[in-house]
């Protein structure tokens, strides 16, 4: 029997050693697809092999053999799955005899066989330094004993037919290098009478592959499986930064030009500069081989975008990150643009404006709040709070001399509408600087001032033109106590709205531009396409406001008694329109409904003369109308004649025990307002007596007066609702 040399068991303890470092290389490795991130096209080998016949199987060979097999190999790892690798192997077999004296005639049996064979062989990457395997081979052979005639007829040659399954234990040096170790088992089967050495041996062989092809991580194999087309990014403008994050700036189209599917592809778009981070577009799944998918590309930029000033071309780049095979690929291509300041803005969506009108600008704030607290002491407690706020604003600003200018550059009328025009719009800040703006600069001034007190704001565009209105929280069918000109205020879904042509500042009184803004409205609320209605904080919730940097203005106030003079005459004026209105209509209907009506619209404008002659006209027509002498009352109380309203107040009292009518809401107040009465008489038990009454029918509305009940005998600290004193409808 042969005995493997000391090469076999160098080769043995080799193939050992190279195991166990795959395995040692698996459990380091963090877990990748070896086999597809470093698979190659294509390889060449030459195979070494030692080999033994394998007698405990039946096989003798009888005599001492010296057998080597030289080999040449070709495999192709199959592209989808590069572990199955197709093989063909050319090779011959040396049998040479070792010289014997027992047995001279042995050296007859030398011989020499050329085989080819096909075969599969599976091989796994545990890494890309190792990889295990296993490959089954079969094919036909040509052996030539040259020693021995009439093998085969008058040949000296027979063929066999060999199978053979083997291992592999690779260790790869670098990419296109392999070394390899493979023991194997071989069958073959002569097809001649010499049968001599038909059966299994066992070989152990050194191989050494050639790998085709240029490894992945060679900068050379840099993949480039995408393909950047139609890249398109829109000009930006920094007053929508707000907007970019959630609607597209552009878009590029990728195609994949591989074989093979890419797999979890992410875009982004980052500009140096202005960006903390890059901007991702949603993920894609996958780009199957040569098709193309389009992707919106967003961009969210820091507050360093607002301090640039005018155009500024940049270049960003768009960065595509994907998986091919297993394995993470990175392009980039970059991509220019143009970046406008935080002024401009294009009009091809009217509600873009809304960005500008910074409600949070603490200058803003602090000048309205001068401009209400210049103004507390002439306030109407009767006539709407919004639109004294209003007036206040407007003769605010031009009293410090904020005046209406044309645009220089271009006007809000040139750049409506046209996407190619580029127009500036003034950060409120700014306009109260400049003193001075075009339609759309003191628009957002005069909006972002009123939001700032927390009243609703909307922008009405017409053609060539924008202007304001704001929110007044009255219902519709109360237009009078706005204006008697049902025209002069918009229902909105029920509410009031006031429209101001604020270009006006400077030029005309409040009246002048609310009646403007109204007319404007008018003219092309019908006309379907020219009229379009904006609500501020509705445009904001797309465009939000841009940033700006927060610093002292150095802004003078203006004259406190201008302002107030202003402020107090325009309000006169339309106090006037609307009790003139109301006590027209009193005499017009005549019935003494009307005649309370008006009093009490004059009560809480404090007209208290006006008010006293209508409830006294109700009573003349009906001299136990107790809604109207209640509310006399009420007139004298506010007046501070205590004592002449008490008399009327328990006349009322009176009417309401004897008509049985102790449950209703109108003696609820009557007992509250005589309770009042007596708490400011300093009559402190009879105010708690009386609000206890109230408390029996009415608990609610005597918890929101629970001073009345303190029997102490000191007037409250702090009472929210003592000026307080509820009148009495019809």
């Amino acid at each position: 029997m042969i005995k493997p040399g000391k090469a076999c068991v160098t080769a043995v303890s080799m193939f050992f050693f190279l195991c166990s470092l795959s395995l040692s290389a698996q459990n380091a490795e963090i877990k990748t697809d070896y086999n597809t991130v470093y698979r190659f096209p294509f390889s060449l080998g030459f195979e070494y092999q030692f080999v033994s016949p394998m007698t405990m199987l039946g096989t003798d060979f009888q005599g001492d053999f010296s057998l080597v097999d030289l080999s040449v190999l070709a495999r192709y790892p199959i592209p989808n799955m590069p572990v199955l690798q197709p093989q063909a192997r050319l090779g011959f077999f040396l049998n040479r005899a070792q010289y014997s004296a027992a047995d001279p005639n042995l050296e007859n049996f030398d011989y020499t066989k050329f085989y080819f064979t096909l075969g599969l062989a599976y091989m796994h990457k545990l890494s890309k330094q190792f990889e295990l395997g296993a490959d089954f081979e079969t094919g036909v052979g040509y052996s030539i004993y040259p020693n021995i005639d009439q093998v085969t007829g008058d040949s000296h040659g027979a063929f066999d037919l060999q199978a053979s399954l083997g291992g592999t234990a690779a260790f790869n040096p670098s990419y296109n290098m392999s070394l390899q170790l493979r023991p194997s088992v071989k069958y073959d089967y002569s097809l001649s009478p010499l049968e001599r050495f038909n059966g299994f041996t066992f070989g152990i062989g050194l191989k050494v592959d050639y790998r085709f092809g240029t490894d992945p991580d060679d900068p050379r194999a840099e993949i480039r499986s995408l393909q950047f087309d139609n890249i398109h990014i829109e000009d930006m403008f920094a007053a929508m930064q707000s907007y970019y994050v959630n609607n597209p700036i552009g878009e590029v189209t990728l195609t994949n030009t591989e074989k093979y599917p890419l797999t979890d592809v992410t875009v982004t778009f980052n500009q140096s500069g202005f960006m903390d981070v890059a901007t991702p577009s949603p993920e894609i799944a996958d780009i199957p081989p040569g098709e193309s998918v389009s992707v919106p590309l967003y961009a969210i930029f820091n507050k360093d975008i607002f301090s640039m000033q005018g155009i500024t071309p940049l270049t960003g780049e768009i960065t595509a990150t994907y998986t091919l095979r297993s394995r993470t690929a990175i392009q980039a291509v970059p991509t220019s643009y143009d970046l406008y300041d935080k002024n401009s803005l294009t009009w091809d969506d009217n509600r873009k404006v809304a960005a500008f009108m910074t409600v949070g600008d603490s200058a803003l704030g602090n000048y309205t709040s001068f401009l209400r607290q210049t103004c507390k002491d002439v306030v109407n407690p009767g006539y709407n709070q919004e639109v004294q706020t209003a007036m206040q604003v407007y003769y605010g600003l031009t009293e410090i001399g904020t005046l209406y200018q044309r645009d220089p550059t271009v006007s809000y009328e040139d750049a409506q509408g046209d996407t190619q025009v580029i127009d500036s719009v003034n950060l409120p800040r700014d306009t109260l600087v400049k003193l001075s703006g075009d339609c759309d600069d003191l628009t957002v001034l005069f909006n972002s001032m009123m939001e700032s007190t927390g009243i609703s704001t909307a922008f009405v565009t017409v053609p060539g033109h924008i202007y304001s209105m704001f929110a007044t929280g009255v219902p519709a069918k109360d237009y009078k106590l706005l204006h008697p000109e049902k025209v002069m205020s918009i229902n909105i879904d029920g509410e009031l709205w006031i429209p101001v042509e604020i270009t006006f500042i400077g030029e005309s009184d409040f009246q002048t531009a609310w009646r403007s803004g109204a007319e404007e409205f008018a003219r092309f609320v019908d006309d379907e396409g020219k009229l379009g209605l904006y609500f501020t904080r509705e445009a904001q919730q797309t465009y939000r406001p841009v940033g700006f940097e927060e610093k002292d203005l150095g802004l003078q106030y203006g004259d406190r008694t201008k302002i107030v003079r202003d402020f107090r005459t325009s309000l006169g004026s339309i106090e006037s329109l609307v009790l003139d209105e109301y006590e027209q209509l009193a005499r017009d209907k005549g019935n003494k409904g009307s005649w309370n009506t008006y009093g009490i619209v004059a009560a809480r404008f404090e007209a208290y003369d006006r008010a006293e002659m209508a409830f006294n006209n109700a009573l003349a027509m009906d001299r136990n109308y107790v809604s109207s002498k209640i509310n006399l009352a009420n007139v004298y109380y506010l007046r501070e004649e205590y004592q002449n309203s008490l008399r009327l107040f328990h006349d009322a009292e009176d009417w309401f025990k004897e008509s049985g009518r102790t449950s209703s809401a109108s003696y609820s107040r009557l007992l509250l307002n005589i309770s009042k009465t007596y708490y400011e008489i300093e009559n402190f038990d009879l105010a708690t007596f009386y609000s206890n009454q109230l408390a029996e029918i009415n608990p609610t509305l005597a918890d929101r007066y629970a001073y009345l009940a303190d029997s102490g005998g000191g007037r409250a600290a702090d009472v929210s609702a003592a000026g307080d004193i509820l009148f009495i409808e019809e």
